[in-house]
């Protein structure tokens, strides 16, 4: 502690960079051990010194400085661990989603002829909720304030709606889910009207004053007109079929009249558009005169040729930097050339790596690590155009053979067979995690990791098999065993949903609210 007492002190660079230079390879080591990703575990190890120089002056002299830089090396790969789950949940719930989206056009085919006979059988107080939600697009707090309710009501006039329609569906043949029913109908309901329509709408109710009074007027009594009303008006429609001819060649002449004004309006456009054509083109001239009677700037010539300098340098150094990573002095063994690698990857020289790497594989096919380390870095398509999901995937199932209960080797494929849309082989991955003889030593919580496991099965289970009664099965599980785990009560309230419990489903949709 004698180094830390001396920084704490005095803020000695010197004394702190002994302290970085006597115990990096211990902390990094621990990150390392927590995270299975050497850049992850550099981060880390930098946090952790950040740390303890904010720390210095409240340790006590009696600290076992080692142990206090591994506790704090665990915690901080703990935290940063959590930090990337919740990260990596966020894009697979946006990658997911994308997915998903791709069948919506297949559901809106199918509801589309249906869909206004449908919302034709709601009651008002449900159309109209479906209607300010799906169709003009309000978050249900406005749709309560709209319609003189709470948010929560507003929700529960929505699900009866959606219900309603699942159900109206259902007999005609169309078996969707209610989530799915509301995804086709935002996504598709609203259709942008033909260009120029509103202003023709416009202009006719203006000018056509006798016309629009008539039309609203038969419109409003229409709305309140009973049944019996309705049988009778039938009779005066002869009546009035020649009233209606006379109003369409009135509404035919108004059409002539506006197409007129739009040509007028298109001729006059086409005028100001030439005139802004030729002030620009004498600008521009006026301009090039005047730079060639303006004398040169030495400021800026210099700094053309400043800037052309630093860009050579730049090219000779990539070239430099290009040439020694492809004039790697040979190794003698496929360990050290796995070590290299990780080297490598802690400068970003992504190429030399995965150069490394393929050389520790062929010189022992069957050294685990390598085969994990080449994983990861095809599944982030590092080098460019060399990775792939496809690769990864190989990669890790090698690794697998070699090391069959490794957590975070097949947790990993799992994900990346959902990329893929290889779907069971995702769920059969997910299954031996949950199942198999795991070997979880490496993760900081063996609950939450399985937790996490059955949350990621059962979505597979509710996306893309659509049984919706095993994903509820799985997050159940994932609940019990850590009941703070993001993203479960939302998808069991989908679930539900889906099986038409919308009282379970409020109840889930009450802790984690969907969008």
């Amino acid at each position: 502690m004698t180094l830390v007492m001396e920084y704490a002190q005095s803020n000695s660079e010197q004394a702190f960079a002994t302290l970085v230079s006597q115990h990096v390879n211990l902390v990094y080591s621990v990150a390392l051990r927590q995270v299975h990703d050497p850049h992850l575990a550099e981060e880390i190890t930098q946090a952790v010194f950040i740390v303890l120089a904010k720390k210095a002056k409240s340790l006590s002299p009696k600290t076992i400085l080692s142990g206090w830089l591994c506790r704090t090396a665990r915690n901080v790969s703990a935290n940063t661990l959590k930090i990337q789950r919740r990260r990596q949940f966020r894009e697979q719930e946006s990658h997911m989603q994308s997915i998903l989206n791709e069948s919506d056009s297949d559901a809106w085919s199918q509801i589309a002829p249906l869909l206004d006979e449908a919302l034709n059988c709601l009651g008002t107080k449900e159309h109209d909720a479906v209607v300010l939600r799906f169709f003009d697009g309000k978050e249900l707090k406005h749709v309560g304030a709209a319609m003189g309710t709470t948010e929560d009501g507003a929700r529960m006039r929505v699900n009866r709606g959606l219900e309603k329609l699942r159900e109206f569906f259902t007999k005609r043949g169309v078996t969707l889910s209610a989530t799915a029913i509301a995804g086709a109908v935002a996504a598709n309901s609203v259709q942008a009207a033909p260009a120029g329509l509103a202003a023709a709408i416009t202009s006719a109710a203006l000018s056509g004053t006798a016309i629009t009074t008539t039309t609203v007027t038969a419109a409003t009594k229409a709305i309140a007109m009973t049944t019996l009303q309705k049988t009778i008006i039938v009779v005066t429609i002869a009546v009035l079929a020649g009233t209606g001819i006379y109003e369409a060649r009135q509404a035919a002449n108004a059409r002539s009249e506006v197409q007129i004004l739009e040509q007028q309006q298109t001729s006059f456009t086409e005028q100001i558009k030439q005139m802004r054509r030729e002030h620009d083109d004498l600008t521009n001239r006026l301009a090039v005169l005047s730079d060639a009677n303006r004398p040169q700037n030495p400021t800026a010539e210099l700094l053309k040729l400043r800037n052309q300098t630093g860009m050579l340098r730049q090219q000779l150094a990539d070239s430099s930097n290009a040439k020694a990573q492809s004039e790697q002095p040979p190794l003698s063994s496929a360990r050290e050339y796995c070590e290299r690698a990780r080297r490598h990857d802690m400068n970003h020289e992504y190429e030399a790596e995965l150069e490394d790497l393929n050389k520790a594989i062929a010189m022992d096919p069957n050294l685990a690590e390598a085969f994990f380390e080449r994983g990861n870095l095809y599944a982030m398509n590092l080098p460019k155009t060399f990775g792939g999901y496809e690769k990864a995937v190989a990669d890790l199932g090698r690794f697998l053979e070699l090391k069959p209960n490794d957590c975070a080797a097949r947790h990993n494929r799992a994900l990346w067979c959902e990329q893929l849309r290889q779907f069971d082989n995702a769920i059969a991955d997910y299954t031996t995690l949950i199942e198999g003889n795991t070997d979880f030593s490496q993760v900081g919580n063996k609950d939450k990791q399985l937790a996490l496991e059955y949350h990621y099965r059962g979505r597979a289970y509710q996306w893309y098999k659509k049984d919706f009664a095993k994903a509820v099965v799985d997050y159940d599980q994932a609940l019990r065993l850590d009941p703070n785990i993001e993203g479960v009560h939302l998808h069991r309230g989908q679930c539900y949903e889906a099986l038409g419990q919308p009282d379970k489903a409020q109840g889930d949709f009450a802790v984690e609210k969907p969008n």
